[in-house]
């Protein structure tokens, strides 16, 4: 009889571990979340197994109690990273063990791919009321049920991860699709003014700007700035800025006073924490002149039949002070098959596998080589020697490039 009755007490254990671990897989499938699956947990563990003291810790860059009960455990202090260092598999903790791990009866570590998930220390297993095999045969399903629920909880963070990851995937392209509306695609291309631009964010968005307005008087804005920093951030003002810009230069002639304003608005905005360069021209095709800014950007290159004008007048970089501490704008001619080129830093400082940069020896020599080419022309032989350059590595920064050809007589 007692034979009989051991093996009707095995199979009501295997019965119920069955329908447990069903009720958890169930809940995991229906995707139940993070505390209804540490609910139903603990609701097994505490009242199924009749476990009276409980941790359960969960590895997540640090170490993290989730879910504990039983008496006088706020008191326990645990160091886990050694705990798990002396459990590799699990076991029952010895009657000889001392401070904390002493008031548990077993530990539990729980890994995946050698790589530590969770810890579990249980204690005070009532045998008696639940009429279960001794605490030794309970492991194997604690195990499996500690196994399952950590994994699933771990699944439920990386697909929470991954969803997060896709979403500010969707954001940046479509924020790159929204900067990308800003930059200008039908540039002039007649008798006076010949322009093509090119730009090359470092990653999906960047905070480099070219632009070449025409006013209603029939002359041209051409502009090209640089934000401080990279990504959306430097992004973000680079389209304020812009909006600013455009939004000023209809109504103003005042080359200086227009760079005043820009800088106490591009102040206003990164609030001292960021800074744009700035290099700024009204072209008269008419009167073949141009009058100009650079605040702080990299010097413009003018071909012309003498050789090459470097474009330096101007001020500090907008945005660094309140109000500029002083501003000086320069005025060049624009002799017939001149060639004005515009380029943010990114383009020069590019370094090779031997970590050396770009620079503007190439852009010069090609200006010179290609004294007759179109805007296009130049462009595609500087982006040519650029990339030649670059050799599949890395983009270090935002690229803004803008040439402007002006027709002869």
């Amino acid at each position: 009889m007692a034979r009989l009755e051991r093996i009707i007490e095995r199979l009501e254990l295997k019965e119920f571990q069955l329908k447990a671990l069903l009720e958890v897989t169930k809940a995991i499938n229906d995707t139940e979340d993070r505390a209804a699956l540490l609910g139903l947990y603990e609701r097994i563990i505490r009242e199924d197994l009749g476990i009276t003291r409980l941790m359960l810790f969960e590895h997540v860059g640090t170490w993290e109690r989730i879910l504990a009960f039983g008496n006088d455990l706020d008191s326990v202090v645990i160091d886990i990273d050694s705990a798990v260092g002396g459990f590799t598999d699990i076991q029952v903790i010895g009657s000889e063990s001392t401070g904390s791990l002493g008031a548990f009866d077993i530990a539990v570590p729980v890994f995946h791919r050698n790589k530590p998930l969770a810890f579990l220390l249980i204690g005070d297993i009532d045998e008696e009321e639940q009429r279960m095999s001794p605490t030794v045969k309970h492991l194997n399903f604690i195990q499996t049920l500690t196994n399952l629920i950590v994994v699933a909880l771990e699944n439920r963070r990386l697909a929470k991860q991954e969803l997060a990851g896709a979403r500010a995937k969707r954001e940046l392209e479509l924020a790159a699709e929204m900067q990308s509306m800003l930059v200008p695609l039908d540039l002039p291309h007649n008798e006076r003014i010949d322009a093509d631009g090119w730009y090359q964010p470092h990653s999906e968005v960047g905070g480099d700007y070219y632009d070449l307005i025409a006013l209603h008087d029939g002359t041209y804005v051409a502009c090209v700035a640089d934000v401080s920093g990279k990504g959306i951030a430097a992004a973000l003002l680079m389209s304020n800025f812009q909006a600013n810009l455009r939004a000023s230069v209809a109504h103003t002639t005042d080359l200086v006073q227009l760079v005043h304003d820009l800088n106490a608005k591009v102040h206003a905005s990164a609030r001292g924490e960021r800074f744009i360069t700035l290099f700024i021209g009204i072209i008269d095709t008419e009167k073949r002149s141009m009058r100009y800014v650079n605040a702080g950007h990299n010097d413009p290159l003018l071909h012309h039949a003498a050789g090459i004008t470097a474009l330096r007048d101007g001020s500090i970089a907008l945005g660094m002070m309140p109000q500029l501490p002083f501003l000086l704008s320069g005025e060049v001619d624009l002799p017939p098959n001149s060639t004005l080129l515009c380029y943010t830093d990114g383009l020069v400082e590019q370094e090779d596998a031997q970590e050396k940069s770009f620079e503007t020896a190439p852009i010069i020599k090609i200006l010179t080589e290609r004294d007759g080419a179109s805007a296009k022309e130049i462009n595609k032989a500087v982006i040519a020697a650029f990339e030649a350059h670059r050799g599949g590595l890395p983009y270090l920064d935002d690229i803004a490039l803008l040439t402007c050809r002006f027709g002869g007589e």
